[in-house]
């Protein structure tokens, strides 16, 4: 087995004068990323850093982490990596579970950092990935500029680390609350083998010119990473969330393939209605993840990028991946997220644990490749069981034996009697002319019951009325799905992967 460093170490080798990363104009190569990456984990090594011991990060993007994140692996220790938009509380949160052994920052998160250090939960060892070597904090700091300009000897080097495919490679925290921001545990294995599934479902290759537009503290961001590099492609950080920005990235740098969250590319067609006035002919495959996408929005993208191929995936950062449908089979089930990936096996439950029929909708189980070892420091609780990760991701099968993702469990609500799905109304609102996002969060009433609550964001230049939802809500959806209240917003609310924040909708729908 290959390890993701290993994979590195590889390419440098094969392809030395490759381009490996690029941002901002800065660009890598293969064996200059080697290079930085094996200075990383020597310096690591000589501070007394051992095997197993957590290294964090947080920075916004840049060449410098990429570097690090390898020097991470090459030290035998775990990638921590910090979600960039964490404010305080989280950080804080975050440290303080996984006590790592060293923390490498980005030097525009120096206030940040300075906040932090009086909570007592800062590592002794701290980085800055600064490009000058000026003293960025009020407490002892190293910068990276400085290590990474030591000699360079590669057959003279402190790395002997022993790692194993079942060794933790790193833990992925999620984007919930502070109290309920779980860390995922991650093994090299599971990176390793996903690595090599996505490369040949993607049919990944050394020409491929990789977009990177989330944080490497998410599983997609971070399979992106390690696939590019092991097939020698180019990886292009996209440090601007601005549609207009992606797009001139997506041109100018002959973009090949994304991956993205189907709010990402909602965002895209809301702010910028010109983005089917552009070509895109080096763009040869989307993948998509995370959470349903509205069946018009998809065919207007589908139409816009009219010779790229769609991959439709389902998986949870537990599971790493599950499935994915293939661009064949797009037009035929637009709606589904496909089959089982190589040694994954997907099955759908009732409330009681049995088997559902097709066109039964249960509780996604995935068993098999890819199932994390835990959470960090917690009981696997109901997510983790025999083997298993039960997803609280609701799902079909039809008779295809294609899954078809419905919802969450817990946004499912009952009214009247009836099972609602939140994701349902959301598709028949943004099924009107005129609508570009919808998103709906059910607030508990004190007298009982549930209050549901919609909020719309029109698309540039519509003056939908209240008065025309409200009809079309009514030819569309039964009395017990009909929304309580709806809002229009200028815009939605994101969280790091440009899904819509729920958490914060909820905090402005409660009383």
């Amino acid at each position: 087995m290959l390890l993701i460093h290993e994979m590195l170490a590889k390419t440098a080798r094969d392809q030395p004068d490759k381009e490996a990363i690029t941002c901002r104009g800065r660009r890598i190569s293969f064996s200059e990323l080697e290079e930085a990456s094996t200075k990383i984990a020597d310096f690591l090594i000589s501070t007394g850093v051992k095997k197993g011991m957590r290294i964090a990060i947080f920075s916004s993007k840049c060449i410098d982490e990429v570097a690090v994140i390898f020097g991470i692996a090459k030290a035998g220790c775990v990638l921590v990596h910090i979600n960039p938009s964490f404010r305080d509380e989280k950080l804080q949160h975050v440290l303080a579970e996984c006590e790592p052994a060293a923390l490498f920052f980005h030097q525009s998160k120096k206030s940040t950092i300075e906040r932090t250090k009086q909570i007592g939960v800062l590592p002794s060892l701290l980085i800055c990935l600064a490009q000058s070597a000026e003293q960025v904090l009020s407490l002892p700091t190293y910068n990276l500029e400085t290590i990474l300009k030591k000699p360079y000897d590669a057959a003279q080097h402190r790395i002997s680390t022993t790692i194993d495919g079942d060794d933790l490679a790193a833990i992925l925290y999620t984007s919930g609350t502070t109290a309920s921001a779980k860390g995922i545990t991650v093994t090299h294995r599971i990176l390793s083998e996903s690595t090599l599934v996505s490369a040949r479902v993607l049919e990944n290759k050394t020409t491929d010119r990789i977009i990177s537009v989330t944080p490497f503290s998410f599983d997609g961001a971070l399979s992106q990473l390690f696939t590019t590099v092991f097939v020698g492609g180019t990886l292009i950080l996209q440090d601007s969330h601005f549609p207009k920005d992606i797009i001139k990235t997506l041109i100018s740098e002959k973009i090949t393939g994304i991956h993205a969250v189907p709010s990402f590319w909602l965002m895209i067609l809301e702010r910028c209605p010109s983005f089917a006035d552009f070509e895109f002919p080096h763009l040869r495959y989307v993948s998509l993840i995370g959470e349903a996408f509205p069946k018009d929005a998809l065919a207007k993208l589908k139409s816009t990028l009219h010779s790229t191929e769609f991959f439709m995936m389902y998986g949870t950062t537990e599971a790493f991946r599950s499935t994915f449908l293939a661009p064949c089979d797009f037009d035929v089930k637009t709606s589904s997220v496909g089959k089982p990936l190589p040694g994954v096996e997907i099955t759908i439950i009732d409330k009681n644990g049995n088997s559902c029929r097709a066109g039964e909708v249960g509780e996604i189980v995935h068993k098999g490749a890819f199932v994390s070892p835990g959470y960090w420091k917690r009981d696997g609780g109901v997510t983790f069981r025999g083997g298993k990760v039960y997803t609280g991701d609701l799902g079909m099968f039809d008779e295809d034996g294609y899954l078809y993702f419905v919802g969450r469990k817990d946004t499912m609500i009952k009214r009247l009697g009836f099972q609602v799905y939140p994701e349902e109304i959301e598709a028949c609102l943004q099924s009107l002319d005129g609508i570009a996002t919808a998103a709906t969060v059910c607030v508990p009433k004190p007298s009982g019951g549930h209050q549901l609550n919609a909020f719309l964001v029109r698309d540039q230049g519509s003056d939908v009325a209240l008065d025309v939802v409200k009809k079309h809500c009514k030819q569309h959806l039964p009395y017990y799905m009909m929304p309580d209240s709806i809002t229009f917003r200028p815009s939605m609310p994101k969280t790091g992967t440009y899904k819509v924040d729920r958490a914060q909708l909820l905090t402005e729908a409660s009383p």
